[in-house]
């Protein structure tokens, strides 16, 4: 094991590195794989699919620097090669570009929190206000009943003290 900082960092990114490698190479030899059963099964829109999938991947791998892009061509020649044994026009015509894959909203966990919480403060708000909006209603009828009943109470009173001074 190194004893230099530098050295130790550098053991440990060359393993990440020689990971990601192997993860692509293996991803590629499985794209290839699809091809050579595809072509084997004599299914032509199948293995169009497949290689045009695989090159690019193969482009991809070359991006990332993990294999270089004179060996990338042979292979993806060599694919094609292979893929055009089995395609037809017809099989040409009929492919379909999958849909790019839609990449979620990338951000930070504190941040989807902070909006959840304040997305259920503004739904805790509302349910409050009309809570409010009822318990006021109730209020204000309570208040119209009490005045009504206030009246009508005087106004006995003032009909029976009208009697006794009849009387």
């Amino acid at each position: 094991m190194a004893n230099i900082k530098s050295q130790k960092k550098r053991i440990i990114t060359n393993e990440k590195a020689r990971m990601r490698n192997r993860a692509v190479k293996a991803e590629l030899k499985t794209a290839t794989r699809h091809v050579k059963d595809a072509v084997a099964a004599g299914n032509g829109a199948e293995a169009y699919a497949y290689a045009l999938a695989a090159c690019r991947l193969m482009d991809k791998a070359v991006s990332k620097g993990v294999i270089h892009k004179n060996q990338a061509a042979n292979r993806k020649s060599g694919i094609m090669k292979l893929a055009n044994t089995v395609v037809t026009d017809a099989d040409r015509a009929a492919y379909v570009k999958p849909e790019p894959k839609k990449q979620e909203a990338t951000g930070n966990k504190k941040k989807a929190a902070k909006a959840a919480r304040k997305e259920a403060l503004a739904a805790k708000s509302a349910e409050k206000a009309k809570r409010r909006k009822k318990q006021l209603k109730i209020e204000e009828a309570a208040k119209k009943r009490k005045a009504e009943e206030a009246a009508k109470a005087a106004a006995e009173e003032a009909a029976a003290e009208a009697e006794e001074a009849a009387e």
